[in-house]
């Protein structure tokens, strides 16, 4: 009995201190994109700086993605709580597919905006899409070594409970990590599409 409560108290403690991580890490991307967009916004006030640029509609498709990639990977988790490590492992796969899928429709995107005939130098607002997409794309990035971090920690079943309490403790640090970046690139299309169009 005293050992299981020292378990969770044990578990308490790792969760707190990956939580405290992927804070102090997400306050640095917070602030990173918080400059970015402050940039936009001060662009956004000057018509030299201001053009009509293209958004692909292959934005939107993978706006989706990325989301149904959360509610993967929070599937995920629960199936790890649940001690299910096989429907972990599938569920995970998929979130991490369709992280990659994103990524490359946000390839793409880039590939449609330098093809509509944008000049930079013509309409630097249209750089803003760029920097927002790339920037953005290097955390998912990140977020996916996460994954694949967890992807090889699961891939057999996990022989003990100290192993299984230090892989819930990394999935609640990924999980953290990779549904704020679903939160940051919703805020960042919605600016491109929206803001002074």
């Amino acid at each position: 009995m005293q050992a299981a409560v020292q378990t969770v108290s044990r578990e308490r403690d790792l969760n707190s201190l990956s939580v405290l991580t992927v804070t102090v890490v997400l306050a640095t991307v917070t602030m990173t994109f918080g400059a970015i967009v402050t940039v936009f916004f001060d662009r956004s006030g000057g018509k030299q700086f201001w053009g009509h640029i293209y958004i692909p509609n292959v934005l939107w498709a993978t706006t989706a993605i990325l989301l149904t990639s959360s509610a993967t990977f929070g599937a995920a988790r629960r199936r790890l709580i649940d001690h299910d490590q096989r429907a972990f492992f599938r569920l995970t796969a998929w979130t991490a597919a369709l992280g990659v899928l994103f990524l490359a429709g946000q390839i793409a995107a880039w590939l449609q905006v330098l093809h509509s005939g944008v000049i930079l130098a013509a309409n630097p607002h249209s750089w803003f899409i760029f920097l927002f997409m790339g920037l953005h794309g290097v955390h998912i990035l990140a977020g996916l070594a996460g994954l694949g971090y967890l992807l090889f920690r699961t891939r057999e079943p996990a022989s003990g409970p100290k192993y299984q309490m230090y892989t819930r403790v990394v999935t609640t640090g990924v999980s953290i990590f990779w549904h704020y970046l679903d939160f940051i690139w919703c805020v960042l299309f919605c600016l491109l599409l929206f803001w002074r169009r």
